[in-house]
């Protein structure tokens, strides 16, 4: 029986399901920025902050090597997604064939349609374990039940499903994120002013989750007003055009900005560049060196927050203790195992800024410089 324990004066749920023992840890310092009514209306939050205070036991995945691990990624519909991918890659390489045989890879091209076969697929060729980044947080609920049925662990990694039968998730609060730009907007306006918000690809955890944090800010914020709020699908190219169409609609009537991720922001900066007008406060960033350097470059305020492609690096170093039958904990936050993974903002722009990073480079970089120059990832 796998007992569910929670350590939340406002949410004392305990909950069974046939499976293994979990225990529970400290539940970390995530509450606080929480109310108990928000809580109670997010079923994300819930399982998230319920999860923080848990570990799996893995025993019964233990296994000898060498494995063999199925990654089921977005696939490199832009560099942020190139670099988790070949973060994964070096990693299993630097572990040696003695530890990992094979590594099965599936590109949904951040399409949950294309990706919902593709796990089915996977697990046809017996793996060991599964690493998947879910492009669809109900499409990708069924695939990873039945890949647990299978005695295949899964490890979701940048994003969730809608189900509680997996090992762990690695990756960050995004309601947390999507309220930290939000905020960061309000306060820049001092409570006051209209807003556009470029959210992610439809339906991927990561996308929806941030801004069901920047619509409760702005929920408790009247003199907001969001005059418009449409997707970006994490595109330079797609977020420049949406912005110059608001920029024909709006005008100098926005703002503030909130944009969920820098590949979008780079897109918004330059729309307002080609416009020639100024550009309003974005929160919506990360450790990306071209959105830093444009942000440097034209003034831009913003705030950002870590969301680290080389988590994959982590994804797999924990796939590889659930099958030597470690405990792990059933949410882990790259912000508390990771370095440079804070949030920040454009007056840190010196500290995180590497001037011999092309502008695609999201940091921090474990790869060494000789294959990040032959993937071009690095100037002269």
């Amino acid at each position: 029986m796998r007992k569910l324990v929670t350590f939340f004066a406002l949410l004392v749920l305990l909950m069974s399901a046939a499976g293994t023992m979990v225990t529970a840890q400290d539940g970390g310092d995530d509450e606080p920025q929480f109310t108990e009514e928000e809580i109670a209306n997010s079923p994300y939050l819930q399982s998230l902050l319920q999860r923080k205070g848990e570990v799996y036991d893995t025993s019964e995945f233990a296994t000898e090597p060498p494995y063999r691990i199925a990654l089921a990624a977005q696939g490199p519909t832009n560099s942020w997604a190139a670099l988790f991918d070949e973060h994964a890659r070096w990693r299993v390489e630097e572990m040696g064939e003695d530890v990992v045989e094979e590594l099965l890879y599936a590109d949904a091209n951040g399409s949950a349609d294309v990706q919902v076969p593709q796990v089915e697929d996977l697990l046809a060729q017996d793996p060991d374990i599964l690493i998947l980044v879910p492009m669809g947080r109900a499409a990708l609920a069924a695939p990873v039940e039945r890949a647990m049925a299978q005695g295949v662990p899964v490890v979701l990694c940048a994003s969730g499903v809608d189900t509680d039968e997996f090992v762990t998730e690695v990756g960050a609060n995004l309601y947390r994120m999507g309220k930290a730009w939000a905020q960061f907007v309000v306060d820049e306006l001092e409570g006051e002013g209209n807003v556009v918000q470029m959210n992610g690809i439809p339906g991927v955890d990561t996308a929806e989750t941030e801004a069901l944090g920047a619509q409760q800010v702005w929920s408790e914020n009247p003199g907001i007003t969001v005059l418009d709020a449409q997707y970006g699908n994490w595109s330079t190219a797609e977020a420049k055009q949406l912005m110059e169409q608001w920029i024909a609609q709006y005008g100098e009537d926005i703002d503030g900005i909130w944009s969920g991720g820098a590949q979008m922001s780079m897109g918004i900066i330059s729309a307002y560049l080609d416009a020639g007008l100024p550009i309003p406060p974005i929160g919506g960033g990360e450790y990306m060196n071209g959105f830093l350097r444009m942000a440097d470059e034209n003034n831009v305020p913003f705030y950002a927050v870590q969301y680290p492609p080389s988590m994959s690096v982590l994804c797999v170093d924990t796939a590889i203790k659930i099958l030597q039958g470690e405990e792990v904990p059933r949410y882990i936050d790259v912000h508390e195992e990771m370095e440079e993974t804070r949030d920040f903002t454009s007056e840190d722009i010196d500290e995180m800024f590497v001037p011999n990073w092309s502008d695609d480079v999201f940091g921090p970089v474990f790869l060494p410089d000789e294959r990040m120059e032959e993937l071009g990832y690095l100037t002269e």
